[in-house]
């Protein structure tokens, strides 16, 4: 109690105010926000998975496409195009963010042609990925059935 008075008094001599922290600039790497997003994820609680997913986002494109596959599982689907179309938009490099977007399209059954070209990209990124290339090949098969029904 002392101690608060003697700042308060101080303040009040010297006009000052109380000094305040800032951060400048956020001691967490992109990749360390993707895992604790992932970490937050699988616990449940989506709110801090979000944060740290956004945050990623701003230097990742990673972070949309895991932000996407979050509001995918939620249903989300609008949602979740929004974010892989960032994700792309931001790196056309990123496979699994094609695969993921033409995979939206495969569940709701609507832009099949469009979802068959962007698991085309995805598999032209990943050829000399085995074990992508047999999971967009998955992705492409199920689109060619759908398209045929």
């Amino acid at each position: 109690m002392f101690l608060r008075l003697l700042i308060a008094s101080f303040l009040i001599i010297t006009g000052c105010s109380m000094p305040q922290i800032v951060v400048l600039n956020d001691p967490l790497t992109a990749e360390e926000h993707l895992q604790l997003g992932l970490s937050y994820e699988k616990k449940g609680l989506i709110d801090d998975a979000k944060k740290h997913y956004e945050e990623a986002s701003k230097s990742d494109a990673r972070g949309y496409l895991f932000l996407g596959n979050l509001y995918f599982n939620q249903k989300k689907y609008d949602m979740a195009e929004e974010c892989y179309k960032k994700a792309i938009h931001k790196n056309d490099k990123l496979s699994d963010a094609y695969n993921n977007l033409a995979w939206l399209y495969y569940i709701k059954g609507e832009r099949l042609e469009e979802a068959e070209e962007l698991v085309k990209k995805a598999l032209e990124l990943e050829k000399n990925n085995p074990d992508k290339v047999k999971i967009y090949l998955d992705t492409f098969e199920k689109i060619k059935i759908k398209k045929q029904e």
